[in-house]
């Protein structure tokens, strides 16, 4: 028994440098008078997507139901938004399955109120990564104008 427990941990240790991450934001730039005063459908969204560039499959284990994060920092480093903050999760642990060669894709939206009074005029970075693998990460830059 114990034999096929370490049989299995071994066929499931993950080689986090045959994953490739991208991130997508639009838009990626946006007005401080717009997160102000936002519309209804005001939303910042972000295309998360995560390919395993191995000649494996491999399972990605979740200890709850989030699969993803979104984090929003200044042009100093400092968090000033986290998008799971916002959230409640199922605290249901889960699994995916990424064959040799395929892609995962997570979307996120960030409403522009979720902003307000928390996001200065200039340059900030938003880092998307996955739950449990935060070296799974990619970043962009996102601009608020005056």
């Amino acid at each position: 028994m114990q034999g096929s427990k370490k049989r299995f941990e071994g066929a499931n240790e993950l080689n986090l440098e045959s994953y490739q991450t991208r991130l997508e934001i639009a838009p990626s730039e946006v007005s401080l008078i717009r997160i102000r005063e936002p519309q209804p459908n005001d939303q910042i969204t972000l295309k998360f997507t995560l390919k395993n560039e191995s000649d494996k499959g491999s399972t990605l284990y979740f200890p709850t139901a989030q699969r993803c994060e979104a984090i929003i920092r200044d042009s100093d480093g400092k968090v000033i938004y986290t998008w799971s903050e916002d959230y409640d999760f199922a605290p249901d642990a889960g699994y995916s399955y990424l064959n040799a060669g395929e892609h995962l894709n997570y979307q996120i939206t960030i409403p522009y109120q979720a902003l307000r009074g928390k996001i200065p005029v200039g340059e900030s970075t938003i880092t998307a990564s996955l739950v449990n693998y935060p070296q799974l990460r990619a970043e962009m830059p996102l601009r608020i104008q005056p």
